[in-house]
């Protein structure tokens, strides 16, 4: 983008550059102390400021993760100390997960905690009704693609060969997220797996996904040739349509509608815009706050605007294990929050 203004300066001139920046200071290596503000920002309103004005959801360790460490800080905040020496390491033979997925204990222990908390999340979502929304989203950000297809086939199931050959598909740990349906693969999977390896693979989407999700693949396929006029829209790929997927999250009527669970490898750092979100597992190190505040970023968008009857947002929060987010506070949720106002949604039509 700085090329591009580079260039229209050097045509007609620029007289003005305003820049919305979500981080306006110098990282880590710039040779300017971390965090330190570009001395050109004229007005900073920070993620905390945002979080306390009710602009965003409220990140939070729920109230489930009581096993405290020495000096009473959660157990599954501080995830990846525990789990790092117990993952297989990247770049190994893909024999190293092969057969059923053994997660170490603590990781198994956190994600049968925070989905506990994700089925109270679900149950007041189905409650709701049919209003035309999409259910809450989990997310799972791993350290290598390894860990990400060992964390996918334990929540949503994994393919087993029996000794005579055959095989049987094993349901998934967690079943909301399970992708097992009457002994075979549901049409519609609710878990994805998005990584490099998945997007590269020539077999990421099914038969019959393609054929259940039909009507939602014309309309990609309508809206890329829109946006992309010539286009051959019948070259494109699975890993096109599984990029669509992961991008259409929470969206109603789209590819991504009915996903309940994502598993990823850097792939939700930045400008991933779901909003229904509330729920993140952190499975990888995080070496700067800004890591932290990118992958809790993801659960920060709110789902509604809609004012309560003192004309103020009602708090939505975003629960969180294994981020290390120096916001985060660790008291967990304290109560129930009121039940979902329908949202009406207003947007341009072709």
């Amino acid at each position: 983008w700085l090329s591009g203004l580079e260039a229209v300066a050097s045509k007609i001139g620029i007289r003005t550059v305003y820049d919305l920046s979500a981080t306006p200071f110098f990282l880590k290596g710039s040779g300017y102390s971390e965090g330190t503000l570009f001395p050109w920002v004229v007005s900073d309103f920070g993620l905390v400021d945002a979080i306390e004005a009710g602009l965003v959801k409220i990140p939070r360790v729920p109230v489930e993760d009581d096993t405290l460490q020495e000096g009473g800080a959660p157990t599954y905040r501080n995830l990846w100390g525990l789990i790092r020496d117990d993952l297989p390491k990247k770049g190994r033979k893909t024999d190293a997960i092969e057969g059923p997925p053994q997660l170490p204990a603590p990781l198994q222990g956190a994600l049968h905690s925070l989905y506990a908390n994700y089925q109270k999340a679900f149950d007041r979502w189905d409650s709701a009704g049919a209003d035309g929304s999409t259910p809450p989203v989990f997310i799972v950000v791993c350290n290598n693609t390894n860990v990400s297809k060992l964390v996918y086939d334990y929540v949503s199931g994994y393919e087993k060969t029996n000794r005579d050959g055959s095989t049987t598909i094993v349901p998934g740990a967690l079943g909301l997220f399970s992708n097992e349906h009457a002994g075979g693969w549901t049409h519609r999977p609710v878990t994805i797996l998005v990584d490099s390896e998945q997007l590269d693979r020539g077999d990421a989407l099914s038969p019959e996904f393609k054929r259940a999700a039909s009507a939602e693949i014309e309309q990609f396929k309508r809206e890329y040739r829109e946006r992309f006029p010539g286009a051959d829209v019948e070259s494109l790929t699975d890993e096109d349509v599984l990029r669509e997927v992961m991008n259409t999250v929470g969206k109603p009527g789209r590819l991504g509608s009915n996903v309940r669970c994502v598993v990823s490898v850097s792939m939700l750092t930045e400008g991933w815009d779901a909003t229904t979100v509330t729920h993140i597992l952190g499975v990888r190190a995080f070496g700067t706050q800004l890591l932290c505040e990118q992958v809790v970023g993801r659960g920060h968008r709110r789902r509604s605007f809609a004012l309560d009857d003192d004309g103020r947002f009602s708090p939505e929060y975003a629960d969180v294990y294994g981020v290390p987010f120096s916001f985060i506070p660790a008291s967990g949720a304290t109560q129930e929050p009121p039940p979902r106002q329908p949202i009406t949604h207003v947007r341009s039509l072709p």
